[in-house]
């Protein structure tokens, strides 16, 4: 009967001894700030509940967790967001969830770098639970500041076989051509005349 016990007891500290799914998230959303913010060096890992792969253009790291409870685990990711100096704080602009319960996207403050995070968390029962992309833009984008209506998420990447869900980044605002008042005119003294 003893032996049952100990046998009991010890499966049940190593069930407990496994990290949270939450705790994962939490520290694969770090771990991921840190790479495009900070340049750490994390490349593309697959842990149990969590996956992390890499982008080089833009400059991204998304975080996909697979298990655990959606508002749990979002909480978690926040925990790891709000923590960074860069002062991450929500877009002006709303975002549709496309299929998640919710979709949030972040920006730091407006200072020299463009850091945004786009956090999607899944409905209950679904997978995957939550979303979490990193990456830096060239320039800052305007709905940061804006309330430019529901905006939408471009899919970049097909699914993958396992099941992932595409990397998927802020839409790209069009460009607006400008149109120059004054029409440029051939100088003398520019060269293009010569033959």
């Amino acid at each position: 009967m003893r032996l049952i016990l100990l046998t009991v007891f010890v499966s049940l500290t190593a069930v407990a001894a496994h990290a949270d799914p939450a705790d994962d998230a939490r520290s694969a959303t770090a771990a991921c700030l840190s790479a495009v913010i900070d340049g750490a060096p994390v490349g593309d890992i697959e842990e149990g509940p969590i996956m992390i792969r890499r982008g080089k253009d833009p400059v991204s790291c998304t975080v996909t967790v697979s298990d655990g409870e959606p508002v749990v685990v979002r909480d978690a990711v926040m925990t790891a967001i709000s923590r960074r100096a860069e002062l991450f704080r929500p877009t002006r602009a709303r975002w549709d969830p496309q299929g998640f319960a919710t979709r949030e996207a972040f920006c730091n403050l407006s200072l020299r770098r463009n850091l945004s995070v786009v956090v999607s968390t899944a409905k209950p029962g679904l997978q995957p639970v939550l979303v979490a992309t990193v990456f830096e833009a060239t320039k800052r984008d305007g709905r940061c500041d804006r309330d430019e209506g529901v905006q939408t998420l471009e899919e970049k990447e097909p699914a993958s076989a396992t099941g992932a869900p595409p990397i998927q980044e802020l839409t790209p605002k069009p460009s607006r051509a400008k149109k120059r008042l004054i029409p440029r005119l051939p100088w003398p003294w520019s060269g293009r005349d010569k033959q």
